[in-house]
């Protein structure tokens, strides 16, 4: 599910990008702030994000590994199904549009820079979803900083309207209640499967609830 879903994201930011020729629309919070280029932290700060959450997953809570995979993966689905309905051009300002320079070379990020991928921002809700899912442990706060870097960076760089950002929040949260009402019971098979088979114990049942712990 994993893999299905980024691929069926960048298809649906590739087919947005080639079908319509969409309008920027007015942003009472871009039209009311510079843009200012943050593209190291755009290009790069999502991976150092990411990066830590594939490895605190696999490597300290591997109990968890298979729902974050079906959990991500659930998440590009549903954000691709929301690319696809949703037909906005780039907000004004945007960095990419004011300097094309930025985008120059063949490297993987010009490659795949799409300008009508906007709700919902997946640069906050990528870093938000992990710090829903690893909510009981310290390691949450690291992905919800991560998610409010994130938004304020691509906010200033004008490369998603508010509601992408803020919108963001509230889907990912779905999303991830969701899961865990519905992947909870295939987790808890493969830790005892696991346990069966190797010398790993996990430290302590996964619960499903939705929110954060006090």
């Amino acid at each position: 599910m994993f893999f299905l879903g980024q691929y069926v994201t960048v298809c649906a930011a590739q087919y947005n990008d080639e079908m319509f020729q969409v309008v920027s629309v007015g942003d009472i919070i871009l039209d009311n702030i510079p843009t200012i280029n943050l593209s190291f932290l755009y290009t790069w700060g999502v991976w150092m994000i990411l990066i830590p959450i594939a490895f605190y997953t696999v490597f300290i809570r591997p109990e968890l590994a298979p729902w974050a995979l079906k959990t991500y993966g659930l998440f590009a689905l549903v954000r691709a199904g929301f690319i696809l309905l949703t037909h906005l051009g780039p907000p004004e300002g945007l960095i990419y549009v004011n300097d094309p320079t930025l985008l120059d070379g063949e490297d993987l990020f010009a490659r795949y820079f799409f300008l009508n991928d906007l709700f919902f921002s997946g640069h906050v809700g990528n870093a938000f979803l992990g710090a829903l899912i690893f909510k009981d442990f310290k390691f949450r706060w690291f992905c919800l900083v991560g998610s409010v870097v994130m938004a304020f960076t691509v906010l200033l760089m004008h490369i998603h309207y508010s509601i992408d950002v803020f919108g963001a929040y509230f889907i990912t949260y779905g999303i991830y209640a969701f899961s865990d009402k519905v992947f909870h019971k295939w987790n808890e098979r493969f830790k005892k499967i696991v346990e069966r088979h190797t010398d790993i114990k996990f430290r302590e049942s996964y619960v499903p609830k939705a929110g954060f712990s006090e």
